[in-house]
């Protein structure tokens, strides 16, 4: 932003406050500076009723080892920046279906009282899940 275009304004925090602040910045994909954060976070407050939440945007945490794998795939020219390894990831697991046999199986696992988080039945492609059913006839 050009600083002939923009205003400077003083804003008091409490420690708590801008640490709270800055571990936010930390693990955030979008906002890079406080500036930014404080920017949007006006602009939301007073464009939409507290109480309406957008279906278009969702705020991920990630731990800082995935963000420091995101940032080396940035660094080596895989993706411009953050957000944009993110999207494409996001991408790739609705693309191959991923997502939605994961909750599947998710919703299964708390029906039946499975361990939830273990990927090894979910089948990633046709080819594996026919070839299963077939193991599964021989028995």
């Amino acid at each position: 932003m050009d600083s002939n275009s923009t205003r400077r304004i003083a804003l008091r925090l409490t420690p708590q406050e801008d640490d709270e602040i800055n571990d936010f910045l930390s693990t955030s994909l979008r906002f890079k500076t406080k500036s930014e954060l404080i920017r949007a976070a006006v602009y939301a407050y007073i464009q939409k009723p507290q109480s309406q939440a957008s279906a278009e945007e969702t705020e991920i945490k990630l731990s800082k080892a995935t963000l420091n794998t995101l940032d080396q795939m940035v660094l080596k020219g895989l993706f411009r920046d953050r957000y944009d390894a993110i999207e494409f990831i996001m991408r790739k697991v609705n693309e191959e279906h991923f997502l939605p046999m994961w909750l599947s199986k998710l919703v299964r696992g708390y029906i039946d009282n499975r361990n939830l988080l273990n990927f090894e039945d979910l089948p990633f492609d046709e080819e594996k899940e026919e070839r299963q059913r077939g193991e599964k006839s021989d028995r």
